[in-house]
């Protein structure tokens, strides 16, 4: 029995020193005024893409203000930092958490406020390049004002102010219309990524968390221009897998087979609609979805009788349901040019054509979304009578499905 007590710890202590020799070795530390001594900071893993998180490590305050944390991660890796403190509750935000990246050998170091912790500054790897530092500064000091109304909007609802969270809304939903500080942000985004075409850790996430979407032309043109080391790299090496996926479900291309089930209870197949345009639609409750459904209705309405049919995805019918019943009558959204909310959800309930749930016991639903790399509401995949995928994106994809169908049947 102590043998195999020996034994036990021996292969544990093995493990852990075996990851300690191949793994990459790191340190965080943070000056944060406001946080005290117990408080957490949640690190949890992004695995790319999906934007899936699992849980890494966790920092414990040991003196206010400032923390420390050594550790060892198997390859470059995509964080996301949550706030927990030991008494009360953290402060309202608008963001899930502080992103960051650490590659190898970093010392990253993190300074700002606790009412403002989403927003704190980074240092050290990656975050030591002035360009970064100066963009990611301009989009935090812009993105922590627009935050300072999503708090606003909260304490308001808190205190039964309906009309005050009504205005904050607008504030927080129009905050970068026409917003000077929004177009300088964009600007040094896009001198920074100009002159990175070689690729590192920063642009390879930026550029993953959003290639589902990206014509695949795009994406081959960075490809080519990263260099050895960066195609080399693992978030590399998942950029390249990803560009395939994508470029298999590309314009141009036939559409996969696939096979979805109904709320009904019915299903319905590729092969079934063959001869028709067919636009599948992912909805949800979401602002461009609630904008755009009484659109695709009226799309629906106009060219169903003249070869077109729908089909609705949506995580769970149920779900928004829950919130039609919670949604008083002549509620309005303004910034969506939205006069009823109730009415509009009760359109969204009563889709014209057939709805299929990805959170309903169906695995062949969510092959479906998995398959067309479906990643966020509202958004569309076109296809044509011969099966070939005509568009697919977020709004963009359904004006291009009107255009088509425009131009083929008029308006």
């Amino acid at each position: 029995m102590k043998k195999a007590l020996i034994l036990t710890v021996f292969l544990v202590t093995a493990t852990v020193q075996g990851l300690q020799a191949r793994g990459q070795k790191f340190t965080i530390s943070g000056k944060i005024d406001g946080i005290e001594k117990g408080d957490t900071l949640r690190f949890r893993r992004i695995t790319l893409p999906g934007w899936a998180t699992g849980q890494a490590f966790d920092i414990v305050v040991k003196k206010d203000g400032k923390f420390k944390y050594r550790g060892v991660q198997e390859h470059d890796q995509f964080y996301l930092m949550e706030y927990f403190p030991a008494d009360g509750a953290a402060p309202v935000c608008d963001r899930m958490g502080k992103s960051l990246v650490i590659s190898g050998g970093d010392r990253i170091t993190m300074d700002g406020i606790r009412d403002e912790i989403c927003y704190c500054t980074l240092g050290g790897g990656i975050y030591k390049d002035p360009a970064l530092s100066v963009y990611l500064c301009a989009s935090d000091s812009l993105n922590a004002v627009r935050g300072s109304y999503f708090r606003k909007i909260e304490e308001a609802n808190a205190a039964g102010d309906h009309e005050t969270a009504a205005l904050y809304g607008e504030k927080f939903n129009k905050f970068y219309d026409d917003n000077p500080g929004a177009e300088r942000v964009r600007r040094l985004r896009k001198e920074y990524f100009d002159s990175n075409t070689g690729g590192n850790i920063f642009t390879l996430v930026e550029y993953i968390s959003s290639m589902d979407y990206t014509p695949i032309e795009t994406l081959r043109k960075r490809f080519d221009g990263f260099s050895r080391e960066t195609r080399d790299s693992w978030y590399g090496k998942i950029y390249e897998k990803r560009m395939n996926a994508v470029e298999a479900i590309s314009i141009g291309n036939q559409a996969p087979d696939f096979t979805l089930t109904m709320t009904d209870g019915s299903t319905v197949s590729r092969d079934g609609f063959s001869g028709k345009y067919l636009l599948i639609y992912h909805w949800g409750m979401c602002p461009g979805s609630l904008h755009i459904d009484r659109y695709v209705q009226d799309l629906y309405s106009r060219y169903h009788g003249r070869g077109l049919e729908v089909i609705g995805i949506t995580e769970s019918v149920q779900k928004i349901y829950n919130i039609w019943e919670e949604t008083e009558e002549g509620a309005s959204v303004p910034s969506l040019g939205i006069d009823d909310l109730k009415a509009t959800l009760d359109g969204m309930l009563n889709h014209p054509w057939p709805d299929a749930e990805l959170e309903t016991g169906h695995p062949e639903n969510r092959q479906v979304s998995d398959m067309f790399l479906i990643s966020g509401w509202p958004f569309f995949i076109f296809i044509g009578p011969d099966g070939k995928i005509l568009a697919r994106d977020f709004s963009e994809a359904f004006g291009q499905a009107k255009k088509i169908l425009e131009e083929k049947f008029g308006e």
